[in-house]
């Protein structure tokens, strides 16, 4: 039996930051930007490939609203054109994320990848 096709746009293991000493190094040594309803911290790393993380706490809403925003966030990270470049970018949503248009978010990501 063949295993089921990878989506060329999924966000595999590769493509997610995880580890617990680069999110720390993310955090402390990376360029922060700060949105009303974001707060973005970006580094550059030795990969070829960008990584990112996510930070959504129950404050924002449940988990319903938490996981739509997760996805959003994906996908307009994954349309932006500077994501060929190697860095670490952390997100962290704030409470009004919920009301974050889809280009408002890729407007967020620009800002903060172009001075990265």
């Amino acid at each position: 039996m063949n295993p089921a096709p990878v989506h060329p746009h999924r966000f595999t293991r590769e493509d997610r930051l995880r580890q617990k000493a680069a999110i720390q190094r993310t955090l402390k040594q990376g360029r922060k930007k700060v949105f009303p309803e974001l707060v973005i911290y970006a580094l550059r790393n030795e990969l070829p490939h960008p990584r990112l993380g996510l930070a959504v706490s129950r404050k924002v809403g449940n988990a319903v609203v938490r996981n739509r925003i997760k996805r959003r966030l994906r996908e307009a990270f994954r349309q932006q054109p500077t994501r060929t470049q190697g860095r670490d970018v952390l997100v962290v949503a704030r409470a009004g994320a919920r009301q974050l248009s889809m280009r408002a978010m890729g407007a967020y990501f620009q800002q903060t990848l172009e001075r990265a």
